[in-house]
């Protein structure tokens, strides 16, 4: 079974905390208030204009969230396979992370 990372909007607080390695305060991440939003619907199939509007308004949210650069990091580690994390769709995530992945092996194999 593959493991699916959980969306920050599915998490609890603790979880978040535990997740993010926050001390003290924690941001609680704007995608909470509408998780369907930014994972999409459940039970319901959405054509591609619908997911495309959708994901243009989690995008938005996102924008503007307080745990952003958190869910950021956090989605460059896990790679999801799906949702809109810190305003990056998963492929655009993915395609970050391989080509991350990709330059410091370069600069690591470039310093000897």
């Amino acid at each position: 079974m593959t493991h699916r990372p959980a969306h920050p909007s599915l998490m609890s607080l603790p979880q978040l905390e535990a997740t993010w390695g926050v001390r003290g305060e924690t941001p609680l991440p704007e995608c909470a208030y509408d998780p369907e939003l930014h994972t999409g619907p459940r039970l319901a199939i959405e054509t591609a204009d619908e997911r495309a509007a959708r994901e243009a308004v989690a995008r938005e949210i996102c924008q503007g969230c307080p745990a952003r650069l958190l869910c950021a990091a956090y989605a460059l580690k896990v790679r999801p396979s799906a949702g809109v994390w810190a305003g990056r769709s998963a492929g655009e995530i993915t395609a970050d992370a391989v080509e991350f992945d990709a330059l410091t092996a370069s600069t690591r194999a470039g310093v000897a």
